[in-house]
């Protein structure tokens, strides 16, 4: 069922869930659409992205839509990309790309067409950070109910738990510090691993905060074949490695995204990893975790990608696993 889609190169797959009940004597009927961006290779200069709707009944594939369609590229600069980072959908309707940009699905406009980096999404806010050499350090927020974006302007606004860590990038292995509120700078750990080193470029490593005191963070070896996981609490400074995982270099970051309250995922080019802090336990998942059903698997195979829906297999298709999304309803 999937055959259509090798008439335009794939960008990306992100699933739009619809739960409606039939108003039939039959149970509650399940709808989904998967969000499927496609790349025209006629417009190599706009780059011009294509947004269909693969519609789902109850687990049957019923067809596509056309949603609406957006230039990548005006002016030879980048405009509203979903080929650049990770792309999610945000209350069923806002596609995010990576890029930090706005799509409404919905009313089929582009909201927000700034390049941003966000920190997350609260009810009816999309919180964003900059740290520019130019712009400087401060938070920005979009309002999905008025449509306006703005600075914040109160200096005491934290969008995320934990506290004020920062890499020491200088000297390799990395250094982590602690900055504490009106305290002397405290030194985690001298011993922070190599990061990843793309384009050039040191990015700091994946961290994410469990609570105000305790976060997990990414330590890579030199050759980016290995990572290790390790939980550091800030108030006694002891550290623990909580599991590890072969890798390969990638030409991305690696990132953290929050199961549980204990749990998270990484996800590192093809390979992703459970990283358990209460059980001591990383496990490397063969396919994504399940979100309405729907899974892809991790490794990219000569047939591409199997997809699943509630465990049975779909479909195969070439796409980035990275942009394989599901958003609850």
């Amino acid at each position: 069922m999937f055959r259509v889609l090798i008439k335009y190169k794939l960008i990306c797959f992100l699933l739009f869930s619809l739960n409606a009940i039939s108003f039939s004597l039959k149970a509650q009927d399940s709808k989904y659409a998967l969000i499927v961006i496609h790349y025209d290779p006629s417009s190599k200069t706009d780059f011009k992205q294509l947004v269909y709707a693969y519609h789902f009944l109850n687990g049957h594939f019923t067809g596509r839509e056309e949603l609406m369609s957006f230039k990548g590229r005006v002016n030879n600069t980048d405009y509203v990309r979903t080929d650049k980072g990770n792309n999610f959908i945000y209350q069923n309707r806002y596609m995010i790309t990576g890029m930090g940009h706005i799509v409404d699905l919905k009313d089929k406009k582009i909201l927000f067409d700034q390049k941003a980096n966000l920190v997350r999404c609260s009810n009816d806010s999309a919180i964003y950070y900059t740290n520019d050499a130019f712009k400087g350090k401060f938070y920005s927020v979009y309002n999905f109910t008025t449509k306006q974006y703005a600075e914040v302007k109160k200096l005491t606004f934290k969008a995320i738990i934990g506290q004020d860590v920062e890499f020491d990038k200088a000297n390799a292995p990395y250094t982590i510090n602690y900055y504490p509120q009106n305290k002397p700078k405290v030194v985690l750990t001298i011993d922070a691993g190599f990061g990843q080193i793309i384009d050039s470029k040191k990015p700091d490593p994946a961290l994410m905060w469990l609570d105000n005191s305790n976060f997990v963070y990414a330590k890579f070896n030199k050759e980016n074949t290995s990572v290790e996981f390790v939980k550091v609490n800030v108030d006694t400074k002891a550290s623990s490695v909580i599991g590890k995982g072969v890798i390969k270099p990638q030409s991305e970051t690696g990132t953290f995204s929050r199961i549980s309250k204990t749990q998270l995922l990484f996800v590192l080019g093809e390979k992703q990893f459970t990283v358990d802090a209460e059980k001591n336990l990383v496990t490397e998942i063969l396919f994504t975790l399940p979100q309405n059903g729907f899974a892809a698997e991790c490794a990219k195979k000569g047939y591409g990608r199997l997809i699943k829906l509630n465990d049975k297999e779909i479909g195969k298709n070439h796409f980035q696993l990275k942009n394989f999304k599901t958003e609850n309803n």
